[in-house]
Formats: C-alpha cells, sequence, structure tokens
C-alpha cells in the first residue's frame, strides 16, 4: 500500500514539474515574439578637416531602417545635415534646422590645387541640395529637384541661390572673375520632372556682389532659334 502511495505521489511530481518546465517554456516564447520596433539611429561620417581654418565637419545621415515620412529618401548615403565642429573653442554647430537632403557639397574650388586664401571661391562651400517635395509624394528623393547652395567655411550664412522651380544640371567657377556658371533644368512642360524634355536655362552668380541672373535673354534667344531654323 505504501508502494502504491509513493508510486502515486512520484507521479504527481513529475506532472507537476512538467506543467511547470511546460508554462516556463510558453512564457519564454511569448517574450521572444516581440519585434523591437525600429528606431531612428543617427550616423556621423568621418570628420572633413576644413584646411586653413579652425573647423572640421561632420557629414550626418540616417539608418537604412529609417521609414518615417518626415526624412523618407532613396539615396540613403546622402546627408541630411552636418556639423560644424570649432577646434579652438570646442563647440559644434548645426549647418541647417530645415528639412533637405545634401546631395553632394565641395569645399573650395575643387579644381584648385590647394585652398588658396587670394581666391574668393575658396572661402566657400558649395552644396547641391534637395529641399522641396516637387511630385508629391511626401518624400524627398532623386526625382525632386537639386538646388545650389553656398556656406563660408565654418557653415554659416548656408544659403540657397537657384530657384525653387529649377533643377541644378551643371555648375563651373570662373576664379579670375568671381563667377559662378550655373545651368539650370526648368520644367517647361510642367509635368514636375526634369529632363531632356525641358529646357535648359544658364545663369550666372556673383560669389563678390550676391548677384544672380540669366546668361542669356529672350531677345538673343529668339535670334538664335530663328538663325538655326535657317540653317538646319
Amino acid at each position: 500500500m505504501k508502494k502504491t502511495i509513493s508510486i502515486a505521489l512520484l507521479g504527481s511530481f513529475i506532472l507537476i514539474a512538467a506543467c511547470t518546465e511546460e508554462s516556463k517554456t510558453i512564457s519564454t516564447g511569448e517574450i521572444n515574439s516581440v519585434e523591437p520596433k525600429n528606431q531612428q539611429e543617427v550616423q556621423y561620417g568621418s570628420p572633413v578637416i576644413i584646411k586653413g581654418t579652425d573647423f572640421a565637419l561632420y557629414p550626418l545621415k540616417l539608418n537604412e531602417s529609417d521609414d518615417s515620412d518626415s526624412y523618407k529618401r532613396e539615396a540613403v548615403n546622402n546627408y541630411w545635415n552636418m556639423i560644424f565642429y570649432n577646434t579652438l573653442s570646442g563647440k559644434s554647430e548645426l549647418l541647417t534646422k530645415e528639412r533637405l537632403v545634401i546631395n553632394s557639397f565641395n569645399i573650395g574650388n575643387s579644381e584648385n590645387r590647394s585652398n588658396n586664401k587670394n581666391n574668393l571661391s575658396d572661402q566657400f562651400i558649395y552644396y547641391s541640395v534637395t529641399d522641396s517635395d516637387n511630385d508629391g509624394d511626401k518624400k524627398l528623393t532623386t526625382k525632386d529637384p537639386h538646388k545650389f547652395y553656398i556656406s563660408k567655411l565654418d557653415g554659416t550664412a548656408f544659403t540657397r541661390i537657384t530657384p525653387y522651380n529649377y533643377h541644378l544640371s551643371n555648375w563651373k567657377i570662373d576664379d579670375q572673375h568671381n563667377l559662378i556658371f550655373i545651368d539650370l533644368i526648368k520644367d517647361s512642360n510642367g509635368d514636375k520632372k526634369f529632363n531632356e524634355a525641358d529646357e535648359v536655362e544658364y545663369f550666372v552668380y556673383n560669389l563678390k556682389t550676391e548677384a544672380f541672373k540669366v546668361v542669356f535673354d529672350q531677345g538673343l534667344k529668339d535670334e538664335v532659334k530663328n538663325l538655326a531654323k535657317k540653317i538646319f
């Protein structure tokens, strides 16, 4: 009889232990099934030393898992801001607080072998920037127009040079005259795209006077069209 009771008790203990282990397993499984939410992570690029100054800049970009409506973009390697670090004071300042994508940037005139303080063009940073959602998809993508921006070497006076309804195609510096020649594509047909179907217009920006103007007036453009008809 004692043997029977002992066996019964042993069976009860085994059953209780099994239930306990089973509940532990279920509990652990439930915890593991919870997936963490994607979080924005800012990535700091390697510092770029700005020669001839006391500043270094750190380009900023977001990780590829970022899916927020405010900063969606196709080209994840593009930068969304920059930090300028003053090596003397130890202070850091953001380039801007606006929503934009920096497609590329050049410190000074890249055609010069080294930064020359005597050249006005080497006293600026030049940027290709996407700052507006042209096609209305709530994203800043490669389909949206690029604008031409400049700033001083310390990141101050960050200024857009080109109009909103144009796309930056090309630009070139004329050191001798402190000019920047800028080729822009205009959305001529109004389809909110910038391609070979649209007209290219030519502008010039004076670094000294900050004047921005068209190179060819409408009268000259009409004259060129009429002459081309006769020749071709």
